[in-house]
């Protein structure tokens, strides 16, 4: 027998306990260290060469070394880094819900460095604003700010300025927009800076139609702008600026070409090709209408399947806003398991006096849990809606055209939309309302003019049908689309 077994089994109990959690400790400590070299690595290239640490590998084997209830207590930074390079590499891939898992609880573990929980929240609202989420959005890039105003880095907290302004911009809160343009003018940075100021004024001017201040505002970002696929967006707008304004839409078009010729926005390149086609149906070249039109419709398929990347996080992120911490009631109940059972040592007439404070925790747990699983339930049902959504989407890519009459359009539909439509049925709606109620929701990329094309009503017309449709659902235009949405969950 070897001398080293002869020792061990002549060692009490205890000892060899002992000797056991030494060489745990031993281990981890080795793991650690393995740990944060990774991630001091990534540091350097993020903040000196301004790339992201792409081993993968390496950055798994953190998390899973890191990823337990005693190193997220003693290891949370490096954790919460670990977590936060992962996501941006699953981003760069186009693996969006699972970089958003890995955002999710790069924020739980609260890095030290505002830094970066300022940009691990810019994340999450970049990947909402993806989804055409704009008040969640609006929420991770407030919380982004609140971070960055911590530090002394001016450019990032300028950055967000400007990223808070556009989501008010679009949720018509101008007041609040106006006001962070306002502070957000004071700082003089790099000319992306002035380029992204100058294209949040001009939107701020735009959508509240006041086209001419929009313009000039437009035409200024353009200057500042290093190179052709960043004046993109400036491009649209200014397009939709003039095609709004018919008398010219030779201007308009003009813009249009330019974004298709070097846009690689599907976004961007669905809405110059409409400009394209209504100027080929006005100047009636049927060849170019319909050369205009096949194109479109591979980028609208395009944009549907960027979209789709996204359509299962955003309520990740909306639960995750709504329960940091799911988990939480497993650390409330060990400690109280571990109380009741030091109670229950100490004698039985302690334990009896302490019994009814412990079945009211329980009781509280108990809630807690019954909540959760109703909240649990309630992301199912909205994730089985949007997947439902999806499929029709997929299968009829735009709307057919014998669903101008209702009963066939809820029978095309009934395999998946059956239960909203039976709601949808409910309301006080005329059918070619349902048709248009259904229509908006299974294809929010429609405009309302693209959509009276289709139901073949004047664009005059089709705003008549919309705010009937507002009045006798007593909403204002901007709940429509939640509303619609609401009836899936709606008991």
């Amino acid at each position: 027998m070897p001398y080293n077994s002869i020792i061990l089994r002549s060692m009490p109990f205890a000892w060899k306990l002992f000797c056991a959690l030494g060489m745990l400790c031993v281990c981890s400590s080795c793991q650690w260290r393995e740990a944060q070299e990774v991630i001091a690595k990534a540091d350097s290239l993020d903040q000196i060469e301004h790339v992201i640490y792409d081993d993968t590998a390496a950055l798994r084997n953190v998390i899973r070394c890191l990823d337990n209830p005693f190193s997220r207590v003693l290891m949370s930074n490096t954790l919460g880094k670990a977590y936060y390079y992962m996501g941006r590499n699953y981003s760069l891939s186009d693996q969006i819900a699972e970089a958003a898992e890995c955002y999710i609880e790069a924020d739980r573990l609260q890095i030290d460095n505002p830094i970066y929980r300022g940009r691990v929240n810019s994340c999450m609202g970049y990947i909402c604003a993806q989804n055409n989420n704009d008040s969640l959005a609006l929420i991770f890039y407030e919380r982004a700010s609140k971070d960055f105003q911590e530090t002394s880095n001016e450019w990032y907290y300028a950055q967000t300025l400007l990223d808070r302004s556009e989501f008010n911009i679009n949720l018509h809160n101008y007041n609040v927009a106006d006001t962070l343009l306002q502070i957000a003018q004071s700082y003089q940075l790099d000319n992306a800076y002035s380029a992204r100021f100058y294209e949040t004024r001009g939107l701020y001017f735009y959508e509240q139609q006041q086209y001419d201040s929009a313009l000039v505002y437009f035409q200024e970002g353009l200057d500042y702008w290093q190179s052709e696929q960043d004046k993109c967006f400036s491009w649209l707008k200014i397009m939709q600026a003039y095609y709004v304004r018919d008398e010219e839409l030779d201007s308009a078009v003009y813009y249009a070409q330019k974004i298709v010729s070097i846009s690689e926005n599907p976004n961007y390149v669905s809405n110059a090709y409409y400009c394209l086609m209504q100027d080929a149906k006005e100047k009636d070249d049927i060849q170019r209408l319909s050369q205009y039109a096949h194109a479109r419709t591979d980028v609208l398929k395009l944009l549907r399947e960027n979209s789709n990347k996204y359509v299962e996080t955003t309520p990740k992120l909306m639960e995750y806003l709504h329960n940091p911490h799911p988990r939480r009631w497993v650390w409330i109940s060990f400690p109280t398991i571990i109380v009741l059972c030091i109670l229950f040592a100490i004698g039985i007439w302690t334990y009896r006096k302490r019994s009814c404070s412990a079945h009211k925790q329980l009781d509280v747990l108990s809630s807690h849990i019954r909540t959760q699983e109703a909240n649990i339930l309630h992301q199912q049902s909205l994730l089985v809606f949007e997947r439902g959504l999806t499929e029709i989407m997929n299968k009829y890519h735009s709307p057919r055209n014998h669903w101008r009459n209702y009963s066939t359009l809820k029978k095309d539909i009934a395999p998946w939309l059956c239960d909203w439509t039976a709601k949808l049925d409910a309301l006080p709606l005329s059918e070619q309302e349902k048709i248009f109620c259904t229509i908006s929701l299974i294809y929010p990329n429609l405009t309302d003019t693209e959509i009276a094309d289709y139901m073949c009503y004047a664009k005059g017309s089709i705003r008549v049908l919309k705010n009937r449709i507002l009045k006798k659902l007593g909403i204002s235009s901007l709940e429509f689309s939640n509303f619609l949405h609401d009836l899936s969950i709606d008991g």
